[in-house]
């Protein structure tokens, strides 16, 4: 129990681990031999590893509780402040993460970048990636979530307004793509430092016996902000004039605009993070309190979320490619 955190930060370290190798080797080979060889190796790999799956400690025929059972714990649970308060923070913040959707656009069509270049974007983004994953792990996870929050929000703030020196051609000598490189990298990093303290207070937040519901339930309020999230973004593109021939006229006056509402929006999260507890020690005082009001709410989210990703695949399937 007391090392919950530690293990739970372990398994992603691994997993940010898989990533950052799989990155390079997957641009290369695509380069190489095209997408086909890609696709193979997708369908292949997970087939290789099934002979690994025997070894997985498991404890067979263990009691399991009725569906019910589960049911009432989950709701029990929910209703608690613990819950609904920390992962309003988790939902809300998530939300307010809205992307400057036109920057790849602008990558290429004003800044001149080569898809290799933009393809080490990617590979140098993985990295850092797993290098913040390490630094929670190592340094950070003694902080407190609340301090981990501010901090990084904070820093990636000032790292999404550098875009809009790039755009304004300001590089301290630097060629754009170098300077791009430090700038969409390193936000990478902030956020693989921010990612582990969302989900070891999520395993925290478990209650015994529905581990595997709950916790499914939990991400799936965090991923669903982050959908949310994306297409709001997208949506934010008819706010100013971003379009491509627009930006290679050279008007970059809406992609300056774009940025700057984009980077206060983000940095405007923040303000919840009292919503956050310190520390899992914390989320046991808020145990003595709970809330139906506040049970039902995150449910009614949680499940609209989920409704709204549905709809969401069934139109990009039957109505993908319109205008």
């Amino acid at each position: 129990e007391s090392s919950r955190g530690h293990l739970q930060s372990t398994c992603y370290a691994f997993r940010f681990f898989g990533l950052m190798v799989a990155s390079p080797l997957s641009t290369v080979l695509y380069s190489v031999s095209g997408p086909a060889s890609v696709v193979f190796l997708m369908a292949a790999l997970p087939v290789l590893m099934l002979p690994f799956i025997y070894h997985l400690h498991e404890s067979r025929f263990a009691p399991v509780r009725s569906t019910q059972d589960q049911c009432g714990e989950i709701w029990t649970a929910v209703c608690s402040r613990a819950v609904w308060q920390p992962m309003g923070f988790v939902y809300l913040y998530g939300v307010l993460q809205v992307g400057n959707a036109a920057w790849r656009e602008f990558s290429k069509s004003v800044l001149g970048f080569s898809s290799e270049q933009m393809n080490s974007l990617l590979v140098v983004a993985h990295v850092l990636l797993y290098l913040g994953i390490l630094s929670y792990k190592y340094y950070f996870i003694r902080w407190s979530w609340r301090t981990v929050y501010i901090f990084t929000t904070l820093l990636n703030g000032i790292f999404s307004s550098l875009q809009v020196l790039l755009i304004q051609g300001i590089t301290f000598g630097l060629s754009p793509f170098f300077f791009a490189l430090g700038d969409d990298a390193f936000a990478d990093f902030v956020g693989g430092i921010q990612f582990l303290p969302t989900t070891i207070m999520m395993v925290h937040l478990c209650p015994t016996g529905s581990e595997g519901a709950s916790y499914a339930m939990f991400t799936t309020v965090h991923n669903a902000a982050y959908t949310l999230s994306s297409a709001i973004s997208t949506q934010m593109l008819g706010i100013f004039d971003v379009s491509k021939d627009t930006l290679i006229d050279g008007d970059l006056s809406g992609m300056t605009k774009l940025t700057i509402l984009t980077t206060a929006i983000q940095v405007s999260g923040v303000l919840f993070v009292k919503l956050l507890p310190h520390s899992k020690e914390d989320l046991t005082i808020l145990h003595q309190n709970g809330s139906k009001t506040g049970g039902f709410i995150f449910l009614s989210v949680t499940f609209f979320s989920i409704l709204y990703a549905l709809v969401i695949c069934v139109l990009n399937i039957v109505r993908g490619g319109e205008s």
